[in-house]
């Protein structure tokens, strides 16, 4: 990552791999790591391909771009600041993705919603919020219940290791890095356990 005004994150596969991808410092944008979405996208595989994605809490769109690079049919994202709404917008018209990409600006707790009604069901949905727990278990707890999810969708949560989600049962796959997790939980089609 360089100095300055901006972090430096590159794509890692796909149509925009190893295009450059801007993220502005100093306003709580943490750009998920190389090996971070390296490893969650090849855990995903194949289920990425055709899949609506939705990256909550979107920074500067880091992972949603990966999504569209490797060939998501649509990628909705939703980021609560101004400039991470614009850095969004900026790098997948960069990475050549801006027709299927659709970015939402406002708080993910009020946005969800009415986003999945206009764009979902979600596939594959990545949450990675900069804010408390609560926060995350809160929009955990809807997804899981299936909130504008396909039947078998995929919902892979990002977030500090070894901290309880209130409410929210054990993943069904674990990845960790250092004092990162990555919490992947599969969605059944009803009447399936």
């Amino acid at each position: 990552m360089s100095g300055g005004r901006w972090f430096r994150v590159r794509v890692i596969g796909g149509s925009a791999r190893s295009l450059q991808l801007q993220c502005p410092r100093g306003l709580r944008i943490r750009p998920t790591a190389d090996i971070i979405r390296e490893t969650l996208f090849n855990s995903l595989g194949p289920q990425v391909h055709g899949a609506v994605f939705c990256d909550l809490y979107a920074g500067c769109g880091s992972v949603g771009i990966e999504g569209a690079s490797r060939g998501a049919s649509s990628v909705v994202f939703i980021e609560r600041t101004r400039l991470g709404a614009e850095t969004i917008e900026a790098n997948a018209a960069h990475c050549g993705v801006s027709e299927i990409c659709s970015v939402i600006r406002g708080d993910v707790l009020s946005r969800y919603a009415n986003a999945a009604q206009r764009f979902g069901p979600f596939d594959i949905v990545f949450a990675d919020p900069p804010y408390g727990m609560e926060e995350l278990a809160e929009i955990t707890r809807r997804l899981l219940a299936g909130e504008g999810l396909a039947e078998c969708a995929t919902v892979v949560l990002q977030y500090p290791g070894r901290q309880e989600l209130p409410g929210v049962p054990e993943p069904d796959r674990v990845k960790q890095f250092g004092e990162t997790e990555l919490a992947f939980f599969y969605l059944e089609p009803p009447g399936e356990e």
